[in-house]
């Protein structure tokens, strides 16, 4: 863990959620290109400032409050998970995150900006209080610009909270969620998402928040998602894929299903998420599929369980190729892999005769750690050598594990007196 200079760590806390991501241009078949932030539309709503319903507080659902609610968020997810056990209430979100931060002088480097205060804190567990709680936020600041919509903002950690959608926030819904790597560092939801949140949780005196990197998973190990699950999502059985046509195919990669459709050229498109293409099953070259295609806003495929982004073709048109995120390995320690060449130059791969093993690398008693990972540790190896293994917590909602593997209890080699819990 880098130690934070308190400069740093200020300004970064003041940035998350002061002003919007610029804007990014899409494909008119995902969400359609926003207005640049405070760009005046003339007659817009028919309001003399131009700023229409985002300056409006949003009725407040009329619906039971809980009696313990909890909440967890998952970075790499895009959920936020709200739970209360004394009433039985159980929902999982669509977020949009923060931002892949790629200045290489920066804390975050690798990571998205939401993941600023477990780096700041050493801690995934926050709160949201009443005190934290504004329920109708229009203003960016003293800028002038409602970008916030008049929805509620959920502060768990300073300026880090829950709030609107902000892309499109003229409309009447608060605006167009994008469920991707978006933000300065704050969790957005839909409109009336954002809403019933409040409206659920508004009077409990301590909201307990648990912040984190990876999935969120259940104790069987399966991804906690939104029902209405899409292309790329984990699935077990056809049934967890419910839109029109959907099925559940392995990754040979991860071990673990994904979420598809049999194409003959072109799929359907989700508003909230990437476009898509049909390209050929890496498995059945004769079959079409449909894949999510890379964005700016899910460049890297880092939210889909061992994909990758890669060059295809469209199913049937080789000439056509865009990026799309397929099946493979990120070859990082801990990661699935049949062969040396799964994985990243230094890395080699434990499996033997074809069977899948973990990308790891020979290790004396420290190991290199990734931005945007789990830190390694160095362990003895079933041949008492010393061998890189990812880091994981053997807590609920823990998911730092690929398929097939535990988190168990295990010492640094060479240094009895260093403990931590390992994939293996």
């Amino acid at each position: 863990m880098r130690t934070l200079a308190l400069t740093t760590a200020l300004a970064l806390l003041a940035a998350a959620c002061s002003e919007p991501t610029a804007p990014v241009t899409l494909a008119p078949a995902a969400v359609g290109g926003d207005l640049p932030v405070g760009d005046y539309v003339e007659g817009d709503e028919g309001k003399a400032d131009g700023w229409g319903h985002a300056l409006e507080c949003k009725p407040v659902p009329d619906v039971p409050p809980l009696v313990a609610p909890q909440l967890v968020l998952s970075i790499d997810g895009h959920t936020v998970h709200l739970t209360d056990e004394a009433t039985g209430y159980d929902r999982v979100f669509p977020t949009g995150v923060g931002a892949i931060d790629e200045d290489e002088s920066s804390p975050t480097y690798g990571e998205s900006y939401s993941y600023f205060p477990i780096l700041n804190q050493r801690s995934h567990d926050f709160e949201i209080t009443p005190r934290t709680i504004q329920p109708c936020k229009s203003w960016l600041g003293d800028t002038g610009v409602p970008v916030f919509a008049g929805l509620p903002f959920l502060s768990f950690y300073g300026n880090y909270g829950l709030h609107g959608p902000i892309d499109n926030y003229r409309q009447a819904d608060g605006g167009t969620l994008r469920r991707g790597y978006v933000s300065h560092g704050c969790f957005r939801m839909r409109g009336a998402d954002i809403l019933e949140v409040y409206a659920r949780i508004r009077g409990v005196e301590r909201v307990p928040v648990r912040l984190q990197r990876e999935v969120e998973r259940t104790p069987d190990g399966a991804a906690v998602d939104v029902p209405d699950a899409w292309m790329g999502a984990e699935c077990a059985t056809d049934s967890d894929c419910p839109f029109e046509a959907g099925t559940c195919r392995l990754n040979p990669a991860s071990g673990r299903g994904f979420c598809t459709q049999v194409c003959e050229r072109y799929c359907p498109d989700h508003p909230e998420q990437p476009t898509t293409v049909c390209a050929p099953n890496p498995l059945n070259p004769d079959e079409g599929l449909c894949w999510r295609r890379t964005a700016p806003w899910a460049s890297d495929c880092r939210d889909l369980d061992h994909f990758v982004p890669a060059e295809v073709s469209r199913f049937g048109e080789p000439d056509t190729r865009v990026t799309a995120c397929v099946p493979g390995s990120p070859g990082w320690i801990g990661d699935r892999c049949v062969a040396d060449a799964d994985c990243l130059p230094g890395n080699t791969c434990t499996g033997e005769d074809g069977d899948w093993g973990t990308c790891t690398q020979p290790c004396d008693r420290f190991c290199p750690d990734l931005p945007g990972s789990p830190p390694t540790l160095c362990v003895a190896g079933p041949d008492g050598a010393g061998r890189c293994e990812r880091t994981c917590e053997a807590a609920p909602h823990g998911a730092e594990c690929a398929a097939g593997l535990t988190c168990v209890a295990s010492h640094r080699l060479n240094a009895p007196d260093v403990a931590r819990d390992v994939c293996r």
